[in-house]
């Protein structure tokens, strides 16, 4: 018999790991079109939206698979994610390889790992 946490978590997983793909897929177009203006733009502000983004998926899956195990390899998959979409940044005209963005995202996955750490064991 499930426990009440885990009915609870089994009615968001699908919707959540759903809204997760999406979120890749947002992520990849955004990184690989050329150049995108910033809706707000000042020092530094794209390595803030780069730790916001990486960390929105990371914190996903680790809400939404029931596995830990699982949840933390999938959000770690976004560090590599981030720095393929780096790479391939180098051949979109308007685009360039960026270490500092590289961190950046490193840092979102760190946040949203935590993140999503906090809010599992408060819904337990």
């Amino acid at each position: 018999m499930k426990s009440d946490h885990e009915s609870k978590s089994d009615k968001w997983s699908r919707p959540i790991l759903i809204l997760w793909g999406v979120s890749i897929g947002a992520v990849v177009f955004l990184s690989l079109v050329p150049r995108v203006e910033l809706p707000v733009d000042f020092w530094n502000a794209d390595k803030l939206y780069h730790c916001a983004a990486y960390g929105w998926l990371a914190l996903l899956p680790v809400i939404g698979f029931a596995d830990r195990r699982t949840a933390l390899y999938a959000a770690l998959s976004a560090i590599l994610l981030g720095i393929l979409l780096e790479v391939g940044q180098y051949f979109v005209p308007g685009r360039m390889f960026s270490v500092p963005d590289i961190l950046a995202n490193m840092l979102g996955v760190i946040l949203g790992i935590f993140l999503g750490r906090f809010i599992r064991k408060r819904q337990e």
